[in-house]
């Protein structure tokens, strides 16, 4: 992990995100973002905040988060699995 400044972390991955367009810019798709700082959060809460968010703007399904969460790499994931359980059990 580095940090290029204080507001940017890099992180190396063997799957790059998928690249959406949204208002001229380029960026990962809102489940994959949001998963990807989900990970990050030590706070139960405020990893339901963040899945909470992202569903609630309807920018992704909570079937999209599922299906990312499938996909990515299991390192960091107890916590948002148990949020996203939680949240919106199937």
């Amino acid at each position: 992990m580095r940090r290029a400044n204080p507001w940017i972390l890099l992180e190396r991955t063997t799957r790059p995100p998928a690249v959406v367009e949204r208002h001229g810019l380029r960026l990962a798709a809102a489940a994959r973002a949001a998963l990807d700082m989900a990970r990050r959060e030590l706070n139960p809460r405020a990893i339901a905040e963040i899945l909470d968010a992202v569903v609630s703007a309807r920018l992704c399904t909570p079937a999209d988060l599922r299906e990312e969460l499938r996909v990515s790499s299991r390192r960091g994931t107890a916590l948002v699995r148990q949020a996203l359980c939680h949240l919106y059990p199937t």
